[in-house]
């Protein structure tokens, strides 16, 4: 059976993402400068010194979520040029294999298919299907990215060997929704990932085949 996702993304959500993160970027940005100004003041013998490093590095990931957050409120507007899914695909798959070296990822023979998109979206939009799928595929086992074809239209499926989603899909395509209990910053890849989708005039679908869980994202060829 396919999940897929929500006909198109809440305009309330949105707008709520939009303003929140952008008042909380400014409080970040108030303890991130303090933070730094007390590092430079402080001795390096005093042992405050390690409380304000956690609050600062605390304040740099706030930055980073939020930029994550601006970018779904964002994703109607970004840009798009024509890019290569191969040129994608290696991109993406270089960046992951950083972060799981030890992981096997297959990756489908030279495809002529090209969709129109913002290059680094695109980029990390693959980054989170592989790196949930790795965090859900039991060790040792290979994650399969395939490439379809067809009616102008272009799906690209990453495929793990996990137990499959727990919950609800289209709740967990949702900002901030995660089963991922006390990981910072968790709850959004998914999101990113549907926005790109809807953005494009796509989808991002979920279903189990066999003993496997397929997550695609389907989005229309370059004309």
């Amino acid at each position: 059976m396919t999940s897929p996702t929500n006909a198109a993304l809440d305009p309330t959500m949105v707008r709520f993402a939009r303003r929140v993160s952008h008042d909380l970027n400014n409080f970040s940005t108030v303890v991130r400068t303090y933070s730094e100004l007390l590092l430079a003041e402080l001795p390096a013998e005093l042992p405050a010194r390690a409380d304000i490093s956690e609050i600062q590095r605390a304040a740099e990931g706030m930055v980073a979520y939020l930029q994550r957050v601006t970018r779904f409120a964002r994703a109607s507007a970004m840009r798009r040029v024509r890019l290569p899914i191969d040129e994608a695909i290696a991109d993406a798959v270089a960046e992951f294999r950083g972060i799981a070296p030890a992981r096997t990822v297959a990756v489908p023979a030279v495809l002529d298919a090209a969709i129109e998109a913002d290059p680094l979206w695109l980029r990390d939009v693959l980054g989170e299907l592989l790196l949930n799928a790795h965090e859900a595929a039991p060790a040792g086992t290979p994650i399969a990215l395939t490439v379809r074809i067809a009616e102008g239209r272009v799906a690209l499926a990453v495929r793990d060997q996990g137990a499959g989603v727990q919950g609800d899909w289209a709740e967990m395509c949702e900002p901030f929704a995660t089963t991922k209990n006390g990981v910072r910053g968790a709850g959004q890849g998914l999101a990113l990932a549907t926005s790109f989708a809807l953005a494009l005039g796509g989808t991002l679908t979920y279903h189990r085949e066999g003993e496997s869980t397929v997550v695609t994202l389907e989005v229309p060829a370059a004309k």
